[in-house]
């Protein structure tokens, strides 16, 4: 199997992962130094470690890090484990007890983590410095039972349980609560807003960092302060936590509460600081107990800050994105008190609409909208609006101050703004697009009627022969009628008789006139209840002669009880008929022996009614059937191509469907699919 083949079913190997590689050596050299860190902070001489920071940073590592990549980081803190361990002369069994533990108190506060917010995010939100305590409890409280046990399993000293598990619940606690957010905060930290901060920035962050540590030293790392002094001293420090909280966010809060940390156990380590009776006592609770009551509260504080900060950010970034649409919108916009409609705030489209100069709004400048409204349409915003105050896209006529009219479209949304019920109204000009509907319009009229008269022109045949029949029998019966009257004594029996003929063969002649009229009727559209059948039926009576002339037998199968449709009587005359003339002039094909012409009136399936034009033609090949209601598609030699689009053109403005259907060689059948009503 080729190179390719095998990375399209995934059967290559994966390349490896240089950056895991990188991780997984950077835990185990940060695990190291981490447990070297621990050793230097136990107080001489007794065994007590204050803080053991390498179960917090493997936690750290693991909550920065992909989870697919966890097994590594877990992997690459066992030698690192196992070097610090055993240097001290730990037996084997209890070294890997321990690192059982530690990897136990890392995955348990990470996953806990991942199952509560996921991610902590720079601890930037209250819910994740929340979800990150009790992790920092969680984890410790319960891998510490599995700790004091392994150790009373193996038999490495005398310790009490009980004491093993108090011991290493706050070693650990505290270890995470000083390690883990300086890493998650600042691995997580834009590194755009340090290079972009300003000197005065800087300098002030300088400023803080500097001070904190000459107070911190002072009190915690000198013999300046007696141990037994006043503890009010030991808060000396939070000034400048604050400081950091307030101005500068988790991060620097975070590394300055680690930085406090360090120095408070060092110093009571070598013998300095106010708490030297925790080490005369064997005893680093109250070191542990005063740091935690510093650090939760401060990385709270610092959250609550950065997440309100966030907040303002992004209102202050939604308001000048709303400021910058408001103004460039293409539709007038204004902003009205929602009681009396007094305007607050315009656009200048909103100016330039309504024909006021521009410049500020001041009171009473700009007329609340209502004024530009006639009363009807005043009434029928009024009646739309309710009580929510909530509108969209009403068709109203507005007037500007110079008395123009404008067509426009309004919207109108109920907000509130610093506490009071307003109204955002936007107005969207249509007057040209109506104007450009309108000649649309007018257009398609026009091109409808003008195909309508060509079409006529092609019955010019069949109805002079219409014509000339009840004409012809008028003028015969009126000579016969003059030779009747010659006779004396008249025959006015023959007489009377002759003229009922002549009326019966004038309404004929009329009624052909008056259908003739009624197609080449140009005007507006006029929608009224229509019987099909009986529309059917005119059409039918009006094409008869064209029928007799081309030679086509006509099959009408008409259904009862069919619903009316509302529509236009001359459009949809125009329609079946040309649907009609499109079958006969199908049928004029050479070689046609049978030419019959099927029209039906049928109730559909979905509750329409529809009307059914089949011929016995030579069909419509099927890639032509795609097309033959396009405009200027046609296959005739003669034809532009109007005819069926305008068809389809007139079924649609009625709320209709117009399809077709063919075989080759066996005819085809046009659909008018018509709604009810």
């Amino acid at each position: 199997m080729s190179e390719h083949a095998e990375a399209a079913f995934g059967l290559a190997p994966r390349p490896f992962e240089w950056r895991l590689l990188a991780a997984a050596l950077a835990v185990s050299a940060v695990y190291y130094a981490g447990a070297k860190v621990g050793l230097a902070l136990t107080f001489a001489p007794y065994p007590i470690s204050v803080l053991w920071p390498p179960n917090a940073l493997l936690l750290a590592a693991l909550l920065v890090a992909p989870t697919r990549w966890w097994w590594a980081l877990i992997l690459g803190a066992l030698p690192a484990h196992l070097l610090a361990e055993l240097q001290g002369g730990v037996p084997a069994t209890m070294v890997l007890c321990w690192f059982v533990s530690n990897v136990s108190e890392a995955l348990i506060g990470a996953l806990f983590v991942r199952w509560t917010v996921g991610s902590l995010a720079g601890l930037a939100t209250l819910s994740t410095v929340i979800a990150f305590f009790g992790a920092a409890i969680a984890a410790p409280l319960l891998s510490s039972f599995l700790d004091a046990g392994f150790v009373r399993l193996v038999g490495w000293g005398e310790v009490d349980y009980w004491a093993l598990w108090r011991a290493r619940f706050f070693t650990n606690m505290l270890a995470a609560l000083t390690f883990v957010p300086v890493i998650v905060t600042w691995a997580s930290a834009d590194p755009t807003q340090f290079r972009q901060a300003g000197r005065l920035r800087l300098l002030e962050a300088g400023t803080l960092v500097a001070g904190l540590l000459a107070v911190s030293l002072v009190t915690f790392d000198s013999g300046l302060p007696e141990p037994t002094a006043t503890p009010s001293l030991l808060y000396l420090p939070m000034p400048f936590l604050l400081w950091a909280a307030l101005r500068f966010g988790p991060p620097l809060t975070s590394a300055t509460f680690t930085v406090v940390a360090f120095l408070v156990i060092w110093g009571a380590g070598h013998g300095r600081g106010p708490f030297l009776g925790a080490v005369t006592h064997d005893s680093a609770l109250p070191i542990q107990l005063f740091l935690v009551s510093i650090a939760v509260p401060l990385l709270f504080l610092a959250a609550v800050i950065e997440e309100r900060r966030q907040a303002e950010r992004k209102l202050r970034s939604s308001q000048g994105l709303f400021a910058t649409a408001f103004r460039s919108s293409p539709d007038a916009v204004a902003i009205s008190h929602r009681g009396d409609g007094r305007i607050i705030e315009v656009n200048e489209r909103w100016l330039a609409l309504l024909g006021y100069p521009s410049g500020p709004v001041g009171p009473g400048r700009i007329a609340p909208l209502a004024s530009h409204v006639a009363l009807v349409d005043r009434v029928k915003l009024f009646a739309l609006s309710g009580e929510v105050g909530n509108l969209r896209d009403v068709d109203v006529t507005l007037r500007d101050t110079q008395g123009g009219t404008h067509q426009t479209l309004i919207s109108v949304e109920a907000v509130e703004l610093e506490g009071e019920p307003c109204l955002v109204t936007t107005v969207r000009d249509v007057t040209e697009q109506r104007a450009a509907e309108r000649q649309a319009n007018e257009q398609r009229q026009q091109l409808t009627h003008l195909t309508r008269v060509a079409s006529l022109a092609d019955f010019s045949g069949a109805l002079a022969h219409e014509l000339n029949q009840p004409l012809t029998a008028i003028l015969s019966n009126a000579q016969a009628a003059q030779r009747f009257l010659a006779h004396r004594p008249p025959n006015m029996d023959e007489v009377r008789s002759i003229l009922a003929e002549i009326v019966e063969a004038d309404k004929r002649a009329g009624l052909v006139i008056h259908r003739l009229r009624a197609l080449m009727k140009k005007g507006e559209e006029e929608f009224a209840s229509l019987d099909l059948n009986q529309l059917v039926s005119e059409v039918l009576d009006f094409a008869h002669g064209e029928f007799v002339t081309l030679g086509v037998a006509v099959t009408a199968t008409l259904s009862r009880d069919l619903p009316l449709v509302q529509g236009d009587r001359v459009q949809l005359q125009q329609l079946v008929l040309n649907l009609m003339t499109n079958a006969c002039e199908a049928m004029q094909a050479p070689g046609l022996t049978e030419k019959r012409l099927r029209v039906r009136t049928v109730h559909a399936s979905d509750g329409r009614v529809e009307v059914v034009v089949s011929d016995t033609g030579p069909g419509i090949a099927a890639e032509q059937l795609q097309r033959i209601f396009e405009p200027f598609y046609t296959t005739k030699d003669s034809g532009l191509g109007l005819g069926l689009a305008i068809c389809r053109t007139i079924a649609r403005a009625h709320g209709g469907a117009l399809t077709a259907e063919s075989s080759a060689g066996h005819g085809a059948s046009l659909h008018l699919s018509l709604p009810t009503g």
